[in-house]
């Protein structure tokens, strides 16, 4: 089967590898459609997130869907020529956290693309059954694909704990914020403003339920946000980014008691906030950890229309053009909200 393996950054190589054969409780699927997440983008460029290094060739890629080409012994519940979406972290299931519920928190996690786990960028993976879910007819491929970043943010809107008419700001608008901005919607706030760098990602947040947008390039940013608010500052804000100025503009933003949740991945591994303007007003600030038993929620969502994630697949790329993908991603150019790989 063709692989993709990182060997180092900006070093990308196709390998042709043994397809795998599943173990017992596993399904072989056949990968169809793989997104390009800006964790990608980390590890293409710098080898690593925070402590987690590229030191061996990895398949990156946690973003898939396909179809179940065989079952391993002892699944039941599924069916060969099944569509999937597939879950890409693999918790052990028998730590105090799993058995709570707390899969996402698991400290022996194993995740698609995050070293030395390989990811999905090949034609073939052998995965739990357990952590493929059946997609309906009507949603795509490529949808299913983005089942992973609408999770996050049902998980991320879940953990803010909304109760409806809250005043909503999302820092970030890529396929991420864009999640976090939908799932909100669908919790009735008074408004959602969202700022965003990118044009047409301003101009996707706003068809997909943003009240206003914000160019971050400009230097009154901050101001033009809270201005268009009635009430100023915001009861929660999303920060989406995985920027340094947008995790410490994200307090001064909220209202006093309000809750702050981070969900961008720094290129830094640090969060930096302003601490005299948390403690005054006393903040809650919710770190996001992937998403947690959210994934069917996504599916229902994105079948019922509910949401719009064919939206996010802006550009497409065969597996033989992955680095055109992965600059383009890196770059932010050209519209991209998401480059996804079609491997077929």
């Amino acid at each position: 089967m063709r692989v993709i393996r990182l060997h180092k950054p900006f070093d990308l190589r196709m390998h042709d590898e043994p397809v795998p054969q599943p173990k017992a409780g596993e399904v072989l699927v056949r990968i169809k459609s793989v997104g390009i997440c800006a964790s990608d983008v980390h590890y293409y460029r710098d080898g690593r997130i925070a402590t987690s290094v590229v030191e061996q060739p990895l398949i990156l890629g946690h973003e898939p869907s396909g179809v179940i080409e065989e079952l391993g012994q002892g699944v039941t519940g599924l069916r060969a020529g099944a569509r999937v979406a597939v879950e890409p972290a693999k918790p052990c299931w028998e730590c105090d956290l799993c058995r709570a519920g707390y899969t996402n928190v698991c400290k022996d996690v194993e995740f698609f693309g995050a070293p030395p786990v390989d990811g999905a960028l090949r034609e073939f993976v052998a995965w739990p059954a357990r952590l493929v879910v059946p997609i309906p007819d009507g949603v795509t491929f490529d949808e299913a694909a983005m089942v992973e970043p609408m999770a996050i943010g049902v998980h991320t809107v879940n953990l803010a704990n909304m109760k409806g008419g809250e005043s909503v700001a999302v820092l970030g608008a890529g396929a991420i914020g864009l999640s976090v901005l939908q799932a909100a919607r669908l919790k009735k706030p008074s408004i959602i403003v969202v700022s965003e760098p990118v044009a047409e990602r301003r101009q996707a947040a706003l068809k997909l339920g943003a009240d206003a947008v914000v160019d971050t390039c400009c230097a009154d940013s901050a101001e033009q946000m809270l201005a268009a608010n009635e009430d100023g500052e915001f009861d929660v804000v999303f920060e989406c980014a995985g920027e340094p100025e947008a995790v410490w503009q994200a307090p001064e933003l909220t209202r006093p008691l309000g809750t702050v949740v981070i969900v961008g991945i720094p290129v830094v591994d640090e969060y930096a906030f302003p601490g005299g303007v948390c403690r005054r007003k006393e903040l809650t600030i919710q770190i996001v950890r992937r998403s947690r038993n959210t994934a069917e929620e996504a599916i229902r969502l994105i079948e019922q229309k509910l949401v719009d994630v064919a939206s996010y697949v802006t550009h497409i790329f065969p597996v033989e053009k992955t680095k055109e993908a992965l600059e383009l991603a890196a770059g932010k150019a050209d519209g991209v909200i998401r480059a996804t790989i079609h491997i077929i």
